[in-house]
């Protein structure tokens, strides 16, 4: 089993030094284009968002690749559940995801630099857990954007710190939305991103990012939130089972 909190500094350290350049050109103006939401459309916010990862990801050198791509529903209105090994994997689902999709995340998260703005440029839910009624507040709107067409992406799990191979409990609040939306629940593995810059700035193996075939809602209509987070989970687990090494 690994503790992956103690390695989010030599990361954050490795990152900010491969990218220091585009850091300098490229940081100032993502704070310009998130905090002047009249002067750009949330297109152009989202992809310069976008344009932003992509150049940081490259630049770092991180290889990252999608599997199942073919799995991604036709239609927009449906929701990404994955499991969470680091705080590399949002990035690592826009790298690769071909459509506008927006987050859930816990509101702690949102204050940090970057991802302040990133949570500024693309759709973003802020989850405040001692809070209930703004969770209940966050979650109604979720449900309500799913069935407008809009896609979002959650990690049940809730954290990162242990990876040991085995997901932890998915938290069953996560999957009140897609159920009361009626939308398809599309599963994705993420494989060895915990693995992210261990020898200098190379991964051990590429970023596997698995979309799996989506869970429709007349497979869960019949399910409460609690069976519908064990079927995801499952869903995703086998998918470890067969390729974290």
């Amino acid at each position: 089993m690994r503790n992956t909190g103690k390695r989010s500094v030599p990361i954050l350290f490795k990152t900010i030094s491969k990218n220091f350049g585009n850091i300098l050109r490229l940081y100032p103006k993502m704070m310009w284009v998130a905090d002047h939401p009249k002067k750009y459309s949330p297109e152009e916010q989202y992809d310069f968002c976008m344009f932003l990862i992509r150049t940081l990801i490259d630049s770092a050198g991180v290889v990252v690749k999608a599997f199942g791509l073919e799995n991604i529903p036709a239609s927009d209105g449906f929701y990404v559940c994955a499991n969470h090994q680091e705080k590399f994997d949002p990035l690592a689902i826009w790298y690769t995801f071909p459509r506008k999709i927006g987050v859930i995340l816990d509101d702690r998260a949102t204050h940090r630099p970057f991802i302040r703005e990133v949570c500024k440029l693309v759709r973003s839910k802020k989850l405040h857990y001692r809070r209930p009624k703004k969770i209940f507040k966050a979650l109604s709107e979720v449900t309500e954007e799913l069935k407008n067409k809009i896609n979002y992406m959650v990690f049940p799990e809730g954290n990162y710190e242990e990876v040991s191979g085995k997901l932890s409990e998915f938290h069953t609040g996560s999957f009140k939305s897609p159920k009361n939306a009626k939308c398809p629940i599309l599963p994705v593995a993420i494989i060895d991103s915990f693995k992210i810059f261990d020898k200098g700035f190379k991964t051990t193996l590429p970023i596997q990012i698995h979309y799996l075939k989506p869970i429709m809602p007349f497979e869960f209509e019949k399910l409460t939130t609690s069976e519908i987070a064990e079927l995801v989970k499952s869903r995703i687990q086998a998918v470890l089972d067969k390729f974290q090494k």
